[in-house]
């Protein structure tokens, strides 16, 4: 048997580099190579596997069947109480939403199977998780002005998440959407002794932003890349001086990824409607939660 770290990919884009960083982190303290399940996305039409436009150093694999998702419940109990495997692989489960210090202690070969939304499990190899997500294409011509606008002024990214956090009944109840004073209370902030502020808005719906989002400086709606052009968003996003994020991947992986030494950080404290959820490892240290 192969002694690699195998990660199951779920979710969308920001999902996707949290299981690849915790992987790609694994496997550099364990030696081994990193391989990357994309099973899940064979039998779902809404996401696809999103981390091929990046520098990642993994290889790609899959089950020949996607596995539905009435058997992924029956093999979780399965996991919890007897443990299992999956191809042919030990699983390790996230056993719970903040940091797992068991996590330290696994040995190759693993798969690893859960959302692992904490710097704290690749924060030992920063530099080198940011150098694999490097974008692999040029910067297409239709970004080039507005990240010119950003790198000339004082850029403050501001990420509005609404999406399937409206639309679909049961992300909704899971996920709380970001109020309007906490925007205006996160862009005071941000802004906060800038000489020349301008907003930069990136949302999955930008017709909302364009009625309900206004600061007291000038912002631009950015609305050119479509749904599978997330990493380029993403691009333009990291590239701002500060941040006022929503309670999404997206935006965390694009404040974390943002290179200004001088850059504020503002995070929402409420993440979740669900109880049981403790956010304390998803904020990294020097954020700051509204």
């Amino acid at each position: 048997m192969i002694q690699a770290v195998t990660v199951g990919l779920s979710g969308g884009l920001g999902n996707q580099m949290f299981q690849y960083a915790a992987g790609r982190s694994l496997a550099i303290r364990l030696g081994a190579p990193l391989r990357l399940d994309n099973t899940w996305f064979l039998c779902r039409k809404a996401r696809s596997y999103a981390l091929g436009n990046f520098a990642v150093q993994a290889t790609i694999q899959s089950c020949e069947l996607p596995v539905p998702d009435v058997l992924k419940s029956l093999e979780s109990r399965l996991v919890r109480k007897w443990g299992a495997t999956r191809m042919g692989v030990p699983i390790f489960r996230e056993p719970h939403f903040h940091f797992c210090p068991a996590f330290a202690e696994l040995e190759s070969p693993v798969y690893l199977e859960g959302y692992w939304q904490s710097e704290r499990y690749f924060e030992s190899c920063r530099d080198q998780i940011a150098s694999d997500f490097t974008l692999r294409e040029k910067v297409p011509e239709k970004c080039l002005d507005i990240l010119r606008t950003i790198s000339s002024t004082d850029s403050i990214c501001i990420h509005i998440r609404r999406g399937d956090y409206v639309s679909d009944p049961a992300t909704a109840r899971v996920h709380e959407i970001c109020s309007p004073d906490y925007y205006r209370r996160g862009v005071a902030l941000a802004a906060s002794g800038e000489a020349d502020p301008h907003g930069f808005v990136f949302s999955d719906d930008p017709d909302w932003a364009r009625r309900h989002f206004s600061a007291p400086f000038p912002t631009t709606i950015v609305d050119l890349n479509g749904p599978h052009e997330a990493h380029w968003d993403l691009h333009l996003m990291s590239a701002c001086r500060h941040f006022v994020i929503a309670n999404s991947s997206l935006s965390w992986w694009a404040a974390w990824l943002g290179r200004s030494p001088e850059k504020r950080v503002v995070a929402p404290q409420s993440w979740f409607k669900t109880p049981g959820r403790t956010i304390a490892d998803l904020i990294p240290g020097g954020w700051v939660q509204v």
